[in-house]
């Protein structure tokens, strides 16, 4: 009988546990406070930078300004690890409130730039504060070194002992001092950049730090720039160029559903359907929004499903987003990076005002990110052959718009002529976009629309026809196609009433010249 019951208990404790499986490990949660934007140098950058490097860690991160800061934000809502930015050390600016919490925070935490507290500095042990000094940023791993700007500020460095990563040769002496330090739940940067070996190594730290992983990777090159009024010989020469040297691409193309019976629109699609053939993949790259209202994720959606099956219907297979970072810290723009498996988070525009309809301060996290850095920037590092990345990386090169420009890609290119890249679609692990009621998708080199197999270069037929959305009108559009009309018929009403005026002046005109009296 014992026995018995042994058995059904058992049974029992197998079904609970089949119908509880074990869930996923959560994401890291970490809170990034920063001092100032610091907005006269650039420092709204840094943050976008960072922001955009934690997303590919797979790290959700809450974006705060220290003056904003409430007590028991950091205590309160479970985060496990904090970083302290400070972008504009100048000023100074602090919160008691930010500076308790972070005392009696028991999570990892990591301060960026100048300014350390005392207790921090306890924390990482015994350093020096040195000014007005020139480094030599080294890395051992890979040999990499790249000599940095003249430092006017006070830097407080510590011993190139225990665990760093990377260390700073002082200009004209043999004196050595670690570039990032970690000292138990502790971890320092002096500084940080958006480029360069700088912020190689700020990535190899964020990534040992908070995600307990350094192994690195090989980067993505993205072609940007490419848009339907684009040169298209240029696009062709360019991917043809990178198919001959053997290396990977990814092409983050604007796509258009517009006129769609013009002979332009039908060019464009067959390039890209050409850099398909060539060995690219083709990421969507959203639109410039100017001026975001309570529809713009309506007319995003709208748009998108169009293009989609526009693209489709001429055998050009998306299946990745490109988006500037700032599109993760707004509900709004947001659900437009929701289709897509894979994004290419690039760094933020210069050329307009970002504005925000919704904007939130936590970012969710994203299937697969990619942080987007522009390759030329890497020529500053001298003594590596390759790039490799802890955290998944994109390096950028513009679309040539001239014959001098393909000759500098071609120069960058040869420049690393052992560089590897990391083939996305090559990739085992199926990355898919879904949107006009398709799913496109593709794994191992081969593509997928909804579950087929498409040939490239030859028309896929999927499942499910996809309807032509109709396109959103902006308000400025209406408004010019009435104003058109009221100007049309102000005209023609002009017209009739000159027309009279002609008719009835020479009327007037002739009756002068008749005579009046009887003939003679």
């Amino acid at each position: 009988m014992n026995r018995w019951l042994i058995v059904i208990f058992a049974s029992l404790a197998g079904l609970i546990g089949f119908a509880n499986p074990v869930q996923a490990a959560a994401p890291e949660r970490v809170l990034l406070v920063y001092d100032s934007e610091n907005i006269q140098a650039d420092g709204q950058y840094q943050i976008d930078s960072l922001s955009r490097i934690l997303a590919s860690l797979h790290i959700v991160v809450q974006r705060e300004n220290m003056s904003a800061y409430r007590s028991g934000t950091l205590t309160d809502q479970r985060f496990s690890g904090v970083i302290t930015m400070v972008n504009w050390h100048q000023s100074r600016l602090t919160n008691a409130q930010f500076l308790r919490d972070r005392t009696a925070f028991t999570g990892k935490k990591l301060h960026i730039g100048q300014n350390l507290t005392a207790a921090e500095q306890a924390a990482l042990g015994a350093g020096q504060i040195l000014t007005h000094q020139q480094y030599t940023l080294q890395d051992t791993a890979s040999g990499a070194r790249q000599l940095l700007p003249f430092m006017s500020d006070q830097w407080s460095l510590f011993p190139a002992i225990g665990e760093r990563i990377g260390t700073l040769q002082q200009q004209g002496t043999d004196r050595q001092y670690a570039f990032g330090t970690i000292r138990g739940n502790q971890a320092y940067l002096p500084t940080y950049s958006a480029s360069g070996l700088t912020n190689v190594l700020s990535t190899r730290l964020l990534a040992q730090f908070f995600a307990g992983r350094a192994a690195e990777q090989n980067p993505v090159l993205v072609l940007t720039g490419v848009t339907p009024v684009s040169n298209l010989p240029l696009l062709r020469r360019t991917t043809a160029f990178l198919r001959q040297q053997g290396i990977p691409f990814t092409v983050s193309a604007t796509m258009t559903a517009l006129n769609p019976e013009l002979p332009e629109h039908s060019a464009y699609l067959r390039a890209l359907a050409q850099v398909q053939l060539d060995g690219g993949v083709i990421s969507w790259q959203v639109p410039e929004v100017y001026d975001p209202t309570a529809q713009t994720a309506a007319i995003l959606r709208q748009q998108f499903n169009a293009q989609l099956g526009e693209a489709i219907k001429e055998m050009v297979y998306p299946v990745g987003i490109s988006a500037p970072g700032y599109w993760q810290f707004d509900r709004i723009f947001r659900q437009s990076l929701t289709p897509a498996d894979q994004t290419v988070l690039l760094p933020d525009p210069r050329n307009y005002d970002l504005r925000r309809y919704a904007p939130t301060t936590t970012a969710a996290p994203l299937p697969q990110a990619f942080a987007a850095l522009a390759w030329a920037e890497e020529n500053t590092m001298t003594g590596v052959e390759a790039l490799r990345f802890a955290a998944p990386t994109a390096l950028t090169i513009a679309l040539p718009t001239t014959t001098k420009n393909f000759q500098a890609l071609r120069r960058q290119v040869r420049r690393w002529p052992q560089q590897t890249w990391r083939a996305l679609g090559e990739d085992p692990v199926a990355r898919q976009l879904q949107g006009a009621r398709h799913t496109v998708a593709i794994a191992a080199g081969q593509y997928t629309v909804d579950g087929q197999e498409a040939v490239l270069g030859q028309r896929a037929v999927p499942h499910a026809q996809a309807k032509r959305a109709a396109t959103a009108a902006s308000q400025v559009n209406a408004f010019t196609r009435w104003q058109g009309t009221v100007l049309l018929i102000f005209i023609i009403i002009a017209l009739a009433i000159l027309t009279a005026f002609l008719l009835y002046g020479r009327r007037i005109y002739r009756n002068q010249f008749r005579r009046k009296g009887p003939k003679p």
